[in-house]
């Protein structure tokens, strides 16, 4: 390893172990261990990556998303301290198994996969397609070494802001032996991967009640919740501290130091997640408005360039962009559409990629994925 990789990893694990309360514990696994294996995850918060892999003695290089390349502090992170594989935007499967394999075969070092590709919105596992995690796992034939990790979603939500010195618990143990990959078909090792990326911090915290303090627990929820429970209103969620309060119905619940909600009927963000995609056909009939800033991404470089502030129009199939100059794409035309980091809508368009930094990104998500019938 680098000097400056170690020294670098060396202040990152003084400042996270200052900021979290980790809990590392392993069945049949030495963190120190230099054969090379696949270590899988779950997928709770943005830099599970970074906590994960900093106790682990020769980590396994991370398989990190284009787009954390051009936020230049990430990137800084991914290729100064770290070694990482990037998944390059118009870049192929085919190219980035390559570097996969090279890692293995060339600099004998193992590879990190989070096969749910995004980190989780709402405190539960993502439903995703594990196939092509299968293909890899027979591909490869190594090792494979999964970390479940609990708490880290109530310890940092994607759409929130970090609790005090929270607890985060990571288990490692293996998954797959070689011999037992040569026995298994891909649609066993698909059910399994389903079955073990499973996880829940709610139903897991009702269990440990650990507590994770903050007083702006709330705040950030209402980029990602849109929809009032009780009048149904829509983009009417505002935050202030631990309370969530409605423009029209005032007060309607304030999340407890177990990250749990008081004051609905469900304690949780998943049933109310469901709730405002059940509406989601009814908001898709009329245009919906936001404003937010635009970027255009050059992969290349690495940069992201400001367009400037947009006033932002979804309606009859067009989402328009209007600041200084006016964009027009229609929804047909839109692809890979996703929220990166926490409030950036990206999507490419033609030969273009774009993300919106915008207040509400799950709103948009959802209506462009109904009206493209995904």
């Amino acid at each position: 390893m680098k000097p400056i990789q170690e020294t670098g990893r060396l202040i990152l694990r003084l400042f996270f172990y200052f900021t979290f309360r980790f809990n590392f514990t392993y069945t049949d696994f030495n963190r120190k261990r230099k054969e090379p294996y696949l270590l899988i995850a779950n997928h709770t918060t943005a830099l599970d990556a970074l906590y994960i892999g900093m106790n682990l003695i020769r980590y396994p290089y991370p398989i990190a998303n284009a787009f954390v390349y051009t936020n230049r502090m990430l990137n800084i992170l991914l290729t100064k301290f770290i070694t990482s594989i990037p998944k390059r935007k118009g870049q192929s499967d085919i190219m980035t198994i390559k570097s996969i394999l090279e890692a293995f075969k060339k600099d004998k070092r193992g590879v990190m996969l989070f096969p749910e590709g995004n980190a989780s919105y709402f405190g539960a596992h993502t439903k995703v397609d594990y196939t092509s995690t299968a293909k890899l796992i027979k591909k490869l034939r190594q090792e494979v070494i999964i970390v479940k990790i609990n708490g880290g979603y109530l310890a940092y939500p994607r759409w929130g802001k970090k609790a005090k010195r929270p607890p985060y618990h990571a288990h490692y143990h293996p998954l797959l032996k070689p011999d037992q990959i040569d026995k298994m078909t891909l649609e066993d090792i698909t059910s399994l991967l389903e079955e073990s990326m499973a996880f829940n911090d709610y139903d897991w915290n009702r269990v440990k009640q650990l507590k994770f303090r903050t007083r702006h627990r709330a705040e950030g929820l209402e980029h990602y919740i849109y929809v009032c429970p009780t009048c149904g209103g829509v983009q009417t969620i505002r935050t202030k501290g631990n309370d969530v309060s409605c423009t029209t119905c005032g007060k309607l619940a304030t999340f407890n130091v177990y990250g749990l909600l008081e004051g609905l009927p469900f304690d949780n963000l998943l049933p109310w997640d469901d709730l405002q995609k059940d509406k989601i056909p009814e908001i898709a009939k009329g245009p919906i408005t936001s404003r937010g800033e635009l970027f255009e991404i050059d992969f290349t470089r690495n940069r992201r360039m400001s367009k400037g502030m947009m006033e932002i129009r979804l309606a009859d199939g067009l989402l328009t962009m209007k600041g200084k100059h006016q964009y027009d794409l229609h929804i047909d035309d839109i692809k890979g559409q996703v929220i990166t980091q926490k409030n950036f809508l990206s999507f490419d368009h033609h030969d273009q990629t774009y993300y919106i930094a915008i207040k509400d990104p799950m709103l948009f998500l959802d209506v462009i994925n109904h009206l493209k019938g995904e």
